[in-house]
């Protein structure tokens, strides 16, 4: 579970800016407050601020820091990512740190960085009351990288040598030495390995624009899931009774299939994949999976819907008919099963493209009023309708905002004085806690004039 994220000099982050999911004195939905190792901390928190304040920019932030752990390297242009509109920001480096809570230990992994040059990387266990457990850090001196140990002090003699080749040969200055070992000594270094499986497998960021792949095979070898998605689609009233999944082989989906693209699906599948590819078919405009069975056919998977019309009359749409909001809340079926079943971390940027705001509150409130939900869902929005306390605690609820120089501050509600019946959306849209546009009089801008327009030549 996400603990804190701080950022500095990156994007529209100037200055060291973090953002948490610690706790208050709050009583309000007592269910939102996970307890481990002496701290207190929240399941869910909803993000707002005006268009370009910095929302995504958070988002994009996480996902970065993810994707370097991914590749293993720093990015190679940083330059481009620092703050722009500072001079002195841009002789800085870029420094990410994440603290979180993983088989019942906290660790905080730093990263600082240059082009193409890691100036500082240390993983650190964390506790509350106690001193904390450094498992490594590196360090780059003048041109020279430095290792003091991994794990602890150095155990021996074959150990620092070990670290002095690693420093000196093996290790670049633009590789990170967390994917590193997990990559070349995954048995050797428990924590190592299972923070890096944490960024891979918990912690999901999904952009405003992200494309669910691979669903129609998902929805049809998980039946839970398939049963759940009844549930929820139905409790949301959008119009839709049930989800199927048709099975065809091939040639039937596609009747202009040559031999040479099948022997090319088959080795694909032998070689990368035993679930299947997803791809979206332009003639369909939906996402058809490609499977192999087991007498080396191929079939498709395609995903429809049923409505109930008119006396009890009920009809299939391929999913290429559904309006964007509707494969929106498909798409975010995995997603909400995986919060409430699963220890899992989703980040997610503008959560209700698409969706109608009566719809995204229902869903929300859904998540929220669940005691047995395991998971965290933290999200950028704007729609105010989900600032309710009877959905997000004060503590959950957080703004962004540019400051004079036009560096994005992140704070929460939790910050201001505010009782447990307030109406905090109308408190929103009216100011008071900021995070809003300021908008230019209308009459500034000649919309309300009775001159007449001169006709153009």
């Amino acid at each position: 579970m996400l603990i804190r994220f701080q950022i500095k000099n990156l994007y529209s982050f100037e200055e060291e800016t973090e953002f948490n999911l610690l706790t208050n004195d709050s009583e309000l939905l007592p269910h939102h407050k996970m307890h481990t190792n002496g701290v207190d901390f929240l399941r869910m928190t909803a993000i707002y601020g005006a268009n370009a304040s910095g929302k995504s920019n958070f988002v994009k932030a996480i996902s970065l820091l993810k994707e370097m752990i991914k590749t293993g390297k720093v990015i190679d242009d940083a330059d481009d990512y620092k703050f722009k509109l500072s001079e002195e920001a841009l002789a800085k480096p870029i420094s990410l740190g994440i603290e979180f809570l993983l088989k019942g230990k906290m660790y905080y992994y730093t990263l600082t960085f240059e082009h193409k040059k890691i100036l500082n990387e240390a993983l650190v266990e964390t506790f509350k009351d106690t001193t904390d457990r450094v498992i490594f850090e590196r360090s780059l001196v003048g041109e020279m990288q430095e290792i003091p140990f991994i794990g602890g002090n150095v155990k021996d003699e074959k150990e620092r040598v070990f670290l002095e080749v690693l420093s000196e040969k093996l290790l670049s200055k633009e590789e990170l030495l967390l994917t590193f070992l997990a990559q070349k000594y995954p048995n050797e270094y428990a924590d190592i390995d299972n923070v890096v499986s944490w960024f891979s497998e918990t912690l999901i960021v999904l952009t405003s624009n992200f494309k669910a792949r691979g669903i129609t095979h998902y929805f049809d070898v998980n039946e839970n899931v398939r049963l759940f998605i009844h549930n929820y689609l139905s409790n949301l009233s959008a119009g839709i009774e049930n989800v199927f999944i048709e099975t065809n082989r091939i040639e039937e989906t596609f009747p202009n299939i040559n031999d040479k693209t099948k022997k090319e699906f088959i080795d694909k599948l032998k070689k990368e994949s035993d679930k299947g590819i997803a791809l979206y078919y332009p003639n369909t405009r939906e996402e058809v999976a490609i499977v192999l069975n087991e007498d080396d056919t191929l079939s498709t998977k395609r995903l429809f819907t049923e409505h109930l019309g008119k006396d009890g009359y009920k009809v299939r749409f391929p999913l290429s008919l559904e309006s964007d909001g509707t494969k929106r809340l498909l798409e975010y079926a995995p997603l909400i099963s995986d919060v409430i079943n699963n220890e899992r971390v989703y980040i997610v940027d503008e959560i209700e493209r698409s969706i109608h705001p009566m719809m995204i509150k229902e869903l929300i409130k859904k998540i929220s009023s669940d005691p047995t939900a395991k998971g965290q869902l933290i999200f950028t929005t704007h729609e105010s309708c989900l600032l309710d306390q009877e959905i997000l605690r004060p503590d959950e609820i957080w703004f962004t905002q540019k400051d004079m120089g036009g560096a994005t501050q992140m704070y929460s509600l939790s910050d201001f004085n505010i009782s447990n019946t307030a109406t905090v959306e109308n408190d929103y849209l009216n100011g008071r806690y900021g995070g809003i546009p300021f908008l230019s009089n209308l009459k500034e801008l000649n919309w309300h004039t009775d001159e007449t327009i001169p006709n153009q030549k």
